[in-house]
Parts: C-alpha cells; structure tokens; sequence
C-alpha cells in the first residue's frame, strides 16, 4: 500500500517505520524540515529504540516515497494517517490547532482526487476526546474535500505504542481499533494491519477515542494504586517486592477483567469493610493515600448516579419494579448490598417500590441477614413479590439490578427496563 503519515514524532515515526518493514511504501510529513530531511535520508527523526534501523532498511528498499509534493501522494494514497500531536491548551483540554492544520492541508489535496478513483481512507491517530472526530475534525475535512464518502472516508486508529517500546507493540499489540464512521467504512486499515496477529474491533468513532483515555487512565491509576500500597509496606517495613510479585501472581481476579466491567457499584461483606478498614489505618499511620481513601466516596457518589440514572425515565412518584435485592447473583447475602441501598435511595425519592429477588427467600435466611430482614430492611421485606404477573405489566419502570437469567426473555420483550449491571437501558 501507499500511505502517507503526518506528523513524525514519536507515534508517526515508529508508525512508519514498522509500516514500510511490513513492505508498504510510505511518505512521511512533518512542519519540522529537519524531521522530514532525517526521515527522507533513512535516519529517525526521535529517539525510539530500532526506528532508526527500520528506516535505513527502508531506504535501501526504497520504501521511503519522496514528499517534495504532498498533494501530488494524495491524488493515489491507499491510506492517510494523521499522527500529529494534541498537547493540552490553557484549559485543560487538548489542543487540536495541529489536527485541524492537517485536517485543512490534507482536505485541499483530495479534492484534488479523482472522482473515479476509490476512496482513500483518512485515520487519525492523534489522541482526541470523545466527539472530536464528529463535532469537529470531521466538519472541517468535508468543508474543503467535500462530503465523506466520495473522494476520501473517515476513520479513528487510535495508537497504543508505549515509548521505548513502540515497535515491539506495534508488531504485538493485544488489539487494533479501528473506529468506523459507518460500519465496515475503513477496510483498507484492515488491510494494512492484515500481517499482525491481534483481535481488531471494529467500533463507532466516540468509542474508539473513550478507549484510548480509558486506557491511559487505567494504567495511571494502577500506578498510582500500586504505589500508595507501596508506602504502606515499606513504612511497615513489609517487603514491597515479595507483597507486589505476590498480589500479580493472581491473574484470575486481580490483574485480568475481573471487576473491571461498567455497571453496579460494589458492595458485599468484603470490599466495603476491608477498604474502610485500610483507609483508617492509612491515616492512624499518617500515611497519604488519596487514592485508596477516595474509593468509597467514588462508590457512593456511583450509587447516587444509578439512582438517578434510572428514575430520570419515569415521572416522580412512579412505581417502579427492582429486580435484586441480594449484592450478587447466586447469594442471598443482604450485608453491604448496594441493591439494599439502591432500594432506600428509591424510596427517599418518594418512588413506590416492588421488590423480585429469586436468590432471596426470607424464610431460608440466617444470623446476619435473618437479624437484618427482621430489623433495618423490614420495610424492604414488606416489598418483596414472587408473583411478578401483578406488576410486571403495570409497573411504569423495571430496573435490573443484577442479572435475572430466568427472566431474560421477558426483559427482552419489554421495552420499559432498565439494566444497572451494565449501564444498558432501552426504554421507548
């Protein structure tokens, strides 16, 4: 393939780089005359371990296209990436002056293409905020190449390279995104990762920008997480080394997608308990760890959310099914239960409220949750119903508050749920 990269920075460079290694033929443009004379002459323009053998080898193959007419590439590019930079402005958001300078030089070019000719398929790499590529890239590339679709089409290819290692991900990542502006719109980048074995995700244009920030912030976070827990060992003078290679050794639940999925917040016996329980220690041992003390506050400020989320769709005073009462599937466990406290926020919001919970029989429970149905949730209790054909047609709301398999079929033909495991609602 012919491909054309802007911008050779760190993401572009290696992006070419490992491009024309694959053998595709690739033109390399920068503001910067010094970076596109060092990519031009086979050296790499930063400092990213292997770029700079990668391209020698490309310029001896001659896979390295002249781009003394940037306009000229565009006319019979397979392919155009945009790899320019999105540092933050004043605000705290990032820039995207650089985007849209090339969104304008490239949108000039291929009005130039010919009409007959395929569309040539322009994918950003940039990192951008959700909605950046419809509220704004996308407008001003069709004000001067005209309507996507034509001459060119759209796509988001968001770059997960890590620097210093850029060209080992980008020969092993563990999977290409590839954000659509229609579906099945950006075949030829299917085409040029065809030599790379990972899973592609075909996704709509704000999920594949969501990704690139949900990523980012996750790997921020585990860091951060795994520092505070860090100070906390070492000023017990614990080994952090035996504590942290421990703690990774569980790829079942802690370093894999367990509890990593949207939806309910948590709850149970355990996780409130023992983070309440390690945030007072923290600060009895003065030890600061903002991130590990806001996490309750994160989960009920996430309860609150749910809350409304759900009686946004109805009028106040509704009356509204909740299906789960118990904190997960497969339990009747009632301490701790975010579902015991959904349930209450409900209430206080002067909702009227029916309870269905297969997992929960009150005549079965004991100790802790038997004093429970019997003292603080006995108004709760009062609201429970196995027979659901009395309300399931008149209730004006259904919410789903775990999963209910055996009435997975029902739910599927009702438009007037609401599921809060996944963040999912439907209604008409």
């Amino acid at each position: 393939m012919k491909i054309l990269v802007y911008g050779l920075g760190y993401v572009g460079t290696a992006t070419a780089a490992c491009l024309m290694a694959q053998g595709h033929r690739v033109a390399g443009i920068d503001v910067d005359p010094a970076k596109n004379e060092a990519f031009a002459s086979g050296r790499s323009p930063v400092g990213e371990t292997g770029t700079d053998e990668l391209l020698s080898a490309a310029r001896t193959n001659g896979r390295i296209i002249e781009t003394s007419a940037v306009a000229d590439h565009a006319m019979d590019a397979d392919a155009i990436l945009v790899c320019v930079g999105t540092p933050l402005g004043p605000d705290g958001a990032p820039d995207l002056s650089h985007v849209l300078d090339v969104t304008v030089q490239c949108g000039s070019a291929l009005k130039r293409r010919p009409s007959h000719a395929p569309p040539v398929t322009v994918a950003y790499r940039s990192t951008m905020l959700p909605g950046s590529m419809e509220e704004t890239v996308i407008p001003e590339l069709a004000r001067h190449a005209g309507t996507p679709g034509e001459r060119y089409e759209v796509a988001y290819n968001p770059e997960f390279l890590r620097e210093g290692t850029a060209i080992e991900d980008f020969f092993d990542p563990p999977r290409i995104v590839i954000g659509e502006r229609v579906p099945g719109n950006a075949q030829s980048l299917k085409e040029m990762y065809s030599r790379i074995e990972a899973p592609v995700f075909e996704v709509p244009l704000a999920v594949a920008e969501m990704l690139k920030y949900a990523d980012n912030g996750f790997h921020a976070l585990k860091v951060a997480f795994a520092n505070e827990l860090g100070r906390l060992a070492h000023s017990l003078e614990i080994s952090v080394h035996s504590m942290s290679e421990v703690f990774l050794a569980d790829t079942k639940l802690n370093v894999s997608p367990a509890y990593l999925r949207p939806g309910g917040a948590f709850g149970g016996s355990c996780l409130p308990k023992d983070v309440r329980a390690l945030t007072t220690y923290l600060k009895r041992n003065e030890i600061r760890a903002p991130l590990i003390e806001s996490i309750l506050t994160s989960n009920d400020l996430h309860q609150e959310y749910l809350a409304e989320y759900a009686t946004g769709h109805i009028s106040p005073g509704g009356h509204i099914l909740l299906l789960g009462l118990s904190f997960k599937p497969g339990t009747d466990d009632l301490r701790g239960s975010p579902l015991v406290d959904l349930a209450e926020r409900l209430l206080d919001k002067g909702f009227r409220l029916t309870i269905h919970d297969s997992d929960v029989h009150p005549e079965r429970l004991t100790g802790m949750n038997l004093d429970l149905a019997q003292t603080r949730l006995r108004h709760l209790f009062s609201l429970l119903t196995n027979h659901l054909e009395d309300v399931w047609d008149t209730a004006d709301l259904i919410v789903v508050g775990k999963p209910m398999p055996h009435l997975a079929d029902r739910l599927a033909r009702n438009a007037r749920v609401i599921s809060l495991d996944r963040l999912n609602g439907r209604m008409t």
